[in-house]
């Protein structure tokens, strides 16, 4: 464990309060965003989406924690020359091996591990394993599409414990210890803005390259990490020099470094643990979302502000930065080609990227195709849809079925909290009612017609969305257009037949943000409705503002 001076000390004592008050203030009025971050993630968790431990250990004693074979021989009461051979399984466990990664070889150096992270370094595993779990399905993911052994997840388990800021004594950075040159050769940029090695996308997405090329060159996956430990060129030194490519023969004549010889059973030792966690009494976090399952990326202009994108979303700077880690500043990079992918809660709340481009701040936002998901969901009917309780609901779990929060759906219904017990059998309203003054008067202004609407393609638009956002059948639309396959060109003129709408004829000191208010639509609806370009609109202008 690693000692502090006093400086040391007061530096972490400053950004312990920070973090606190952090918490402290997105409790006192967050923002809707900010609220179903809140329910869904445990924010509490000193480690999720934390960058260093706040207790100021060192992450890496894991990886660089040695076993001597004496130490072993006197713990496990074996020969020394016995340690990398293989011994029996002492009883039935769950066999952790995928059978295209590492080889089914149980040794005393793999249960000397296992021993060590279920009882001397217990606690440090757990919070290990907590982190792991949080990012664990990205990762294995992209191994997968890869090609890949997803289990190579637990190479950064035991690497960084998954602390995206976590730093070697070797000055080796991020979830997967990248050394610079390394990082650099596999193209994570890091420089004076950014450290891309602590981006746990970009970072795996770069160690699964260099996994799949230290397998081609070793042809096993036992060497391939004991280079990745050690260095590729050091290990092809020692095969050529010993005339063998058997891991474990290198290791039982002592032809590799010591910590080499302990990573391999150490990764074994780390999933055979993690997949017996019950047995060991460790707790695998179970939850319906994590952090990045709510978040995506947003092109931003360089050199913004996170302090303003921050503010046009309604959420914290803090949490701003820490969902985007590889960023050194609170700004995007100025030296970037193009816009900057910027990591913002997910298209649920896109919609509050409106308020940038109405408020004369568009080129900060490039223009991106909705998500269908987003379009089921903005053209959805505004009459109050009802939901009636079911044994067992809460506020917080019908919320959450119609992408809300608990807080908007209490006040919608009149309750004074979001904790508000409801009983089986209740009637809630899950939209915002209108009140019926309004419904009448806007239903006057509209003319319904069910005349044919030609409408442009435009970039991201495909039929499936069209058809959902113009309430037809694609089979219709596709007769109407005599396509004989479902694929339309950016530009191209499609006729949308019988649609039933209603059609509002703007009036003088009419504007989009009036008229979306006045027809209870979301402006990108009405926007999307009548291929509106700059979101402007004039006097005698025909507009459509409602689809039935």
């Amino acid at each position: 464990m690693k000692k502090f001076s006093l400086p040391a000390g007061l530096a972490l004592f400053t950004f312990l309060m920070g973090c606190s008050q952090m918490r402290t203030e997105m409790k006192k009025k967050p923002s809707p965003s900010m609220s179903r971050l809140m329910d869904t993630v445990d924010l509490e968790n000193e480690d999720i989406l934390r960058k260093k431990p706040v207790t100021g250990e060192y992450t890496h004693e894991i990886v660089e924690a040695k076993a001597e074979d004496a130490e072993i021989k006197n713990e496990l009461g074996v020969a020394e020359s016995d340690i990398d051979e293989e011994v029996p399984v002492k009883e039935a466990v769950v066999i952790p091996y995928s059978k295209n990664f590492l080889k089914q070889k149980n040794t005393a150096r793999m249960e000397f591990w296992v021993e060590f992270f279920t009882k001397k370094d217990r606690a440090r595993f757990q919070r290990f394993l907590n982190n792991g779990e949080e990012y664990r399905h990205h990762i294995e993911e992209i191994f997968m599409e890869y090609g890949l052994p997803k289990e190579l997840y637990f190479v950064g388990l035991i690497e960084s414990g998954f602390y995206l800021g976590a730093r070697s004594h070797a000055s080796a950075v991020g979830p997967w210890q990248f050394i610079k040159s390394t990082g650099k050769r596999y193209g994570l940029k890091i420089n004076h803005e950014m450290d891309e090695r602590q981006d746990l996308f970009k970072a795996t997405r770069a160690a699964a390259t260099f996994f799949r090329d230290l397998h081609h060159m070793f042809q096993s996956w036992e060497l391939a990490l004991a280079a990745y430990n050690s260095g590729e060129n050091g290990l092809l030194r020692r095969i050529r020099k010993y005339g063998t490519k058997d891991y474990y023969q290198l290791s039982k004549n002592k032809r590799i470094a010591s910590e080499t010889i302990n990573y391999v059973p150490k990764v074994l030792a780390a999933m055979h643990v993690v997949n017996n966690a019950e047995k060991y009494g460790f707790i695998l976090p179970k939850k319906a979302h994590r952090i990045f399952d709510l978040t995506e990326l947003k092109p931003i202009k360089k050199n913004t502000s996170l302090s303003i994108v921050a503010d046009k979303l309604s959420i914290n700077v803090h949490l701003l930065k820490k969902l985007n880690p590889e960023l050194k500043r609170y700004t995007t990079p100025r030296f970037v080609s193009g816009n900057y992918l910027l990591r913002v809660p997910s298209s649920k709340y896109s919609y509050r990227l409106n308020d940038l481009e109405a408020k004369g701040l568009s080129a900060m936002i490039q223009d991106r195709p909705e998500p269908r998901r987003e379009i089921t969901r903005r053209t959805a009917e505004f009459i109050p849809r009802q939901h009636k309780v079911k044994r067992g609901e809460t506020l917080l779990s019908i919320a959450r079925k119609y992408n809300k929060t608990a807080k908007e759906l209490a006040i919608i219904n009149d309750f004074k909290s979001w904790k508000t017990k409801v009983q089986e059998g209740q009637s809630l309203d899950i939209l915002a009612l209108v009140p019926a003054r309004t419904l009448a008067l806007a239903s006057a202004k509209i003319k319904n017609t069910r005349a044919p609407i030609v409408y442009k393609v435009r970039s991201g638009d495909n039929l499936t969305d069209l058809a959902r956002l113009f309430n037809l059948k694609i089979s219709k639309i596709k007769t109407a257009n005599n396509l004989k396959r479902g694929k339309i060109q950016i530009g191209q003129k499609i006729v949308l037949p019988d649609t039933l709408k209603g059609i509002y004829t703007v009036k003088r000191g009419d504007h989009l943000t009036k008229v979306a208010k006045d027809f209870n639509q979301p402006i990108e609806v009405l926007v999307k409705l009548n291929s509106l370009k700059r979101r402007q609109i004039y006097p005698g202008q025909k507009i459509i503002v409602n689809i039935d």
